[in-house]
């Protein structure tokens, strides 16, 4: 199996937005990997609360995630600062969702990340998330 770096599913995320023209907008964050690209030097970037910021019918924030587990999303895959900030931000009255592209079956889902915040677990199984399956907009 491939190690799974997020790249292609970050691009997807981009394409489908973008396909919706005018009447969305999306805009990455930069994060340390962007300026190492740019720049081929490592680089320092302040943490940033989510991948991308995205407005259609409003704006919300968003991390997005890819995972090849068969049976759950588990919140490992969340990185600590991301997600005190997302916290801050539901707080603030913000919308902060949590993309999810499920690799085996190229499902995506939308979770808003107070589903995550209010849960005790450490993951959410497919089951569980069957409700927050994305359909793509248009």
């Amino acid at each position: 199996m491939a190690k799974n770096t997020g790249k292609p599913s970050e691009q997807e995320f981009e394409s489908i937005w973008n396909k919706l023209g005018k009447s969305a907008w999306v805009w990455r964050v930069v994060d340390a990997a962007e300026v190492r690209g740019r720049t081929g030097k490592i680089g320092f970037t302040r943490s940033a609360p989510s991948d991308y910021i995205v407005a259609h019918n409003g704006v919300h924030f968003a991390e997005v995630k890819s995972t090849q587990d068969d049976t759950a999303f588990r919140f490992s895959l969340l990185r600590k600062i991301p997600s005190a900030m997302a916290v801050m931000i539901l707080a603030a009255g913000g919308d902060y969702f949590i993309y999810i592209h499920r690799l085996p079956t190229n499902e995506w889902f939308r979770v808003p990340y107070s589903v995550i915040r209010d849960t005790e677990k450490r993951s959410l199984t497919w089951q569980e998330l069957k409700g927050h399956r994305w359909s793509m907009p248009s």
